[in-house]
This record gives C-alpha cells, structure tokens and sequence, in this order.
C-alpha cells in the first residue's frame, strides 16, 4: 500500500481521470475534495461495512478511538498569535539564560504539543505572504 502525507490543499490524482484534495484538517477530521468519474463508485468505509462489505486487508484496523468533536476546531493563524509564541519564546530563552534550563525545555516541549514548529513556520510564511 503507498501511504502519502498531503498537507492542506495539496492534491494527487490516480490515473489521470480521479483527483483527491486535501482541504483542511481539524482535529481529528479531514475535509477531502474528489473528483472522478462517475462511473467510479465512492463509498465512505462506514457505508462499505454497513451494507454488508469487507474492510479491505490494505488497511491497519481500526484504533477504537472515538472521534473528538466539540474542542476540535481550525488552528487559525492571525498576527496575536504569532506576537503570543515569539514572547514565550523569548521568555524561555531568559529561564535557559538564568540557569532554568530544564524548566524551559519542559515549557517548550509542551509549546511545541500546543502549535507544532512546522506549522508555525508555514502559517507564518502565509501570513507573510498575505499581509505584504
């Protein structure tokens, strides 16, 4: 099985007649834009099972996990933001100057859990490229 990771608004197409996009993530969701042929049956994995179909052997089981809703949102990007993690930042650089060094770091673990360092520097470079 080929296993790809798309971030949001990336695509791939299959066999130049069926294209899959990634719209956005939130939470434990994915939005997906498709489109094929309609000859081309689409069925959500639910729907296949329900109706009497097999989970096909490719796929890992599944985790039991239910899914998150109401805290689940869309990590949105915006100029507060961005000022709120570079002052922690810069207050953590102060706790490693001042001998705290193994506070910060548990600090910045947990800060890198809150907003993950690839997206800060993605959403940051869009939010660049928006306002100039």
């Amino acid at each position: 099985m080929l296993k790809l990771t798309l971030l949001p608004e990336e695509y791939l197409t299959i066999n130049d007649s069926v294209v899959i996009q990634l719209k956005r993530v939130a939470g434990g969701r994915a939005d997906l834009a498709i489109d094929a042929p309609r000859e081309f049956p689409i069925l959500r994995g639910t729907v296949l099972e329900r109706s009497g179909g097999q989970r096909p052997g490719c796929l890992a089981p599944p985790t039991g996990k239910r899914a998150r809703t109401r805290r689940d949102q869309i990590f949105r990007w915006n100029d507060d933001r961005e000022r709120a993690v570079r002052a922690m930042k810069q207050a953590l650089d102060r706790l490693e100057q001042k001998g705290s060094g193994e506070e910060a770091q548990i600090l910045r673990t947990q800060l890198d859990r809150i907003i993950p360092t690839f997206w800060e520097d993605d959403l940051a470079a869009k939010n660049q490229v928006s306002n100039g």
